[in-house]
Protein backbone atom coordinates (compact mmCIF):
# COMPACT_ATOMS: atom_id res chain seq x y z
CA UNK A 1 0.00 0.00 0.00
CA UNK A 2 1.21 3.63 -0.49
CA UNK A 3 1.23 4.50 2.74
CA UNK A 4 0.44 8.11 1.70
CA UNK A 5 -2.58 7.28 -0.55
CA UNK A 6 -5.09 8.73 2.23
CA UNK A 7 -2.81 11.63 3.67
CA UNK A 8 -4.51 12.86 -0.12
CA UNK A 9 -7.88 15.07 0.35
CA UNK A 10 -8.98 13.60 -2.89
CA UNK A 11 -8.30 10.29 -2.24
CA UNK A 12 -9.98 10.53 0.97
CA UNK A 13 -13.32 12.50 -0.81
CA UNK A 14 -13.06 9.88 -3.55
CA UNK A 15 -13.56 6.91 -0.64
CA UNK A 16 -16.25 8.26 1.54
CA UNK A 17 -17.80 8.59 -1.96
CA UNK A 18 -17.80 5.11 -3.08
CA UNK A 19 -18.15 3.36 0.73
CA UNK A 20 -21.54 1.60 0.43
CA UNK A 21 -23.97 4.01 2.47
CA UNK A 22 -24.79 1.07 5.09
CA UNK A 23 -22.32 0.47 7.96
CA UNK A 24 -20.75 -2.49 10.11
CA UNK A 25 -24.02 -2.43 12.27
CA UNK A 26 -23.77 -6.20 11.79
CA UNK A 27 -20.32 -6.42 13.16
CA UNK A 28 -21.76 -3.86 16.11
CA UNK A 29 -24.62 -6.36 16.88
CA UNK A 30 -22.01 -9.33 16.96
CA UNK A 31 -19.40 -7.63 19.32
CA UNK A 32 -22.29 -6.59 21.52
CA UNK A 33 -23.04 -10.12 22.45
CA UNK A 34 -19.70 -10.86 23.29
CA UNK A 35 -18.56 -7.45 24.90
CA UNK A 36 -20.75 -5.49 27.93
CA UNK A 37 -22.21 -2.33 27.52
CA UNK A 38 -19.33 0.74 28.58
CA UNK A 39 -15.91 -1.80 27.71
CA UNK A 40 -13.09 -0.14 26.18
CA UNK A 41 -12.62 -0.48 22.93
CA UNK A 42 -9.91 0.60 19.62
CA UNK A 43 -11.12 0.70 16.06
CA UNK A 44 -8.76 0.46 13.98
CA UNK A 45 -8.50 2.38 10.95
CA UNK A 46 -12.01 4.25 11.68
CA UNK A 47 -12.15 5.90 8.26
CA UNK A 48 -14.96 8.45 7.65
CA UNK A 49 -16.12 7.52 11.86
CA UNK A 50 -19.79 5.74 10.23
CA UNK A 51 -18.90 2.83 12.85
CA UNK A 52 -17.54 4.57 15.25
CA UNK A 53 -20.41 6.43 15.55
CA UNK A 54 -22.23 2.90 16.17
CA UNK A 55 -19.46 2.14 18.53
CA UNK A 56 -19.84 4.59 20.46
CA UNK A 57 -23.55 3.92 21.39
CA UNK A 58 -22.75 0.95 23.47
CA UNK A 59 -18.93 1.01 24.24
CA UNK A 60 -16.07 3.51 25.20
CA UNK A 61 -14.40 4.03 21.90
CA UNK A 62 -10.58 5.49 21.20
CA UNK A 63 -11.10 5.64 17.36
CA UNK A 64 -8.05 5.59 15.53
CA UNK A 65 -6.62 5.71 11.60
CA UNK A 66 -3.03 5.96 9.69
CA UNK A 67 -4.48 8.83 7.67
CA UNK A 68 -4.44 12.36 9.47
CA UNK A 69 -6.96 13.67 7.14
CA UNK A 70 -9.99 11.10 8.30
CA UNK A 71 -8.62 12.41 11.91
CA UNK A 72 -8.76 16.00 11.05
CA UNK A 73 -12.14 15.76 8.94
CA UNK A 74 -13.83 13.40 11.91
CA UNK A 75 -12.38 16.25 14.42
CA UNK A 76 -14.06 18.42 13.10
CA UNK A 77 -17.25 16.80 13.72
CA UNK A 78 -17.18 15.47 17.04
CA UNK A 79 -14.00 17.47 18.85
CA UNK A 80 -14.47 15.93 21.76
CA UNK A 81 -13.97 12.57 20.07
CA UNK A 82 -10.82 10.18 21.54
CA UNK A 83 -8.69 10.22 18.17
CA UNK A 84 -5.36 8.67 17.71
CA UNK A 85 -2.67 8.60 14.83
CA UNK A 86 -1.50 4.71 14.54
CA UNK A 87 -0.63 2.78 12.28
CA UNK A 88 -2.34 -0.59 12.44
CA UNK A 89 0.52 -2.21 11.62
CA UNK A 90 2.45 -1.07 14.74
CA UNK A 91 -0.05 0.45 16.91
CA UNK A 92 2.84 2.55 18.88
CA UNK A 93 0.68 2.91 21.96
CA UNK A 94 0.88 2.50 25.37
CA UNK A 95 -2.83 2.00 26.16
CA UNK A 96 -4.82 -0.86 26.48
CA UNK A 97 -8.23 -1.63 25.65
CA UNK A 98 -11.29 -4.68 26.45
CA UNK A 99 -11.74 -5.04 22.30
CA UNK A 100 -10.15 -3.66 19.21
CA UNK A 101 -12.48 -3.59 16.04
CA UNK A 102 -11.70 -2.87 12.31
CA UNK A 103 -14.04 -3.10 9.80
CA UNK A 104 -11.68 -3.48 6.62
CA UNK A 105 -9.36 -1.60 7.73
CA UNK A 106 -6.64 -4.23 7.35
CA UNK A 107 -7.01 -5.22 4.00
CA UNK A 108 -3.92 -3.68 2.48
CA UNK A 109 -1.15 -5.22 4.97
CA UNK A 110 0.53 -8.51 3.68
CA UNK A 111 0.29 -11.56 5.45
CA UNK A 112 3.64 -10.80 7.72
CA UNK A 113 2.35 -7.20 8.34
CA UNK A 114 -1.29 -8.59 9.33
CA UNK A 115 0.56 -11.61 11.86
CA UNK A 116 2.40 -8.63 13.40
CA UNK A 117 -0.57 -6.45 13.81
CA UNK A 118 -2.27 -9.28 15.77
CA UNK A 119 0.45 -9.43 17.60
CA UNK A 120 0.61 -6.17 18.98
CA UNK A 121 -3.22 -6.59 19.07
CA UNK A 122 -2.95 -8.96 21.95
CA UNK A 123 -0.70 -6.90 23.59
CA UNK A 124 -2.85 -4.26 23.83
CA UNK A 125 -5.72 -6.20 24.91
CA UNK A 126 -7.30 -6.47 28.41
CA UNK A 127 -7.27 -10.09 30.06
CA UNK A 128 -10.12 -11.81 28.21
CA UNK A 129 -10.08 -8.59 25.48
CA UNK A 130 -11.64 -9.65 22.04
CA UNK A 131 -10.92 -8.64 18.45
CA UNK A 132 -13.48 -8.62 15.51
CA UNK A 133 -11.90 -7.36 12.34
CA UNK A 134 -13.80 -8.06 9.13
CA UNK A 135 -11.66 -8.82 6.07
CA UNK A 136 -12.63 -9.25 2.09
CA UNK A 137 -13.03 -12.94 1.39
CA UNK A 138 -10.73 -15.18 -0.78
CA UNK A 139 -6.99 -15.61 -1.17
CA UNK A 140 -4.66 -13.68 -3.03
CA UNK A 141 -4.68 -9.84 -3.55
CA UNK A 142 -5.96 -7.25 -6.22
CA UNK A 143 -4.71 -3.50 -6.87
CA UNK A 144 -7.82 -1.27 -6.70
CA UNK A 145 -7.39 2.55 -7.74
CA UNK A 146 -3.11 2.30 -6.66
CA UNK A 147 -3.80 0.42 -3.09
CA UNK A 148 -3.31 -3.59 -2.76
CA UNK A 149 -6.10 -5.28 -1.42
CA UNK A 150 -5.59 -8.34 0.28
CA UNK A 151 -7.89 -11.04 0.53
CA UNK A 152 -8.50 -13.84 3.54
CA UNK A 153 -10.54 -17.18 4.46
CA UNK A 154 -11.42 -18.90 7.21
CA UNK A 155 -8.16 -21.21 7.17
CA UNK A 156 -5.86 -18.23 6.87
CA UNK A 157 -7.17 -16.19 9.78
CA UNK A 158 -7.40 -19.35 12.15
CA UNK A 159 -4.34 -20.02 11.56
CA UNK A 160 -2.63 -16.63 11.58
CA UNK A 161 -4.84 -16.39 15.35
CA UNK A 162 -4.66 -20.01 16.48
CA UNK A 163 -1.83 -19.20 18.86
CA UNK A 164 -2.80 -16.08 20.50
CA UNK A 165 -6.44 -16.34 20.42
CA UNK A 166 -9.43 -18.79 20.93
CA UNK A 167 -11.85 -18.11 18.27
CA UNK A 168 -14.93 -17.07 18.88
CA UNK A 169 -16.79 -17.08 15.69
CA UNK A 170 -15.42 -16.81 12.05
CA UNK A 171 -17.88 -16.59 9.30
CA UNK A 172 -18.68 -14.93 5.76
CA UNK A 173 -21.31 -12.11 5.00
CA UNK A 174 -22.05 -9.67 3.17
CA UNK A 175 -20.72 -5.97 2.51
CA UNK A 176 -21.38 -5.42 -0.93
CA UNK A 177 -22.77 -8.87 -2.42
CA UNK A 178 -23.86 -12.02 -0.53
CA UNK A 179 -20.75 -14.03 1.41
CA UNK A 180 -18.19 -11.28 -0.56
CA UNK A 181 -16.94 -10.56 3.19
CA UNK A 182 -16.08 -12.69 6.32
CA UNK A 183 -15.02 -11.47 9.98
CA UNK A 184 -13.19 -13.01 12.77
CA UNK A 185 -14.49 -12.84 16.32
CA UNK A 186 -11.45 -14.15 18.89
CA UNK A 187 -10.79 -13.93 22.15
CA UNK A 188 -7.37 -13.15 24.13
CA UNK A 189 -5.70 -16.36 25.45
Amino acid sequence: MDANYYENEQNVANYIKFTPAHDGALLVDVLGEHLEQESSMLELGMGPGKDYKLLSERFRVTGSDFSRVFLERYRKHDSSADLLHLDARTLETDRTFDAIFSNKALIHMSRVELQKSFARQHALLNDQGLILHSFWYGAGESDFNDLTLVYHNENDLAEMLERSFDIVALERHAKMSEGDSVYVLARKK
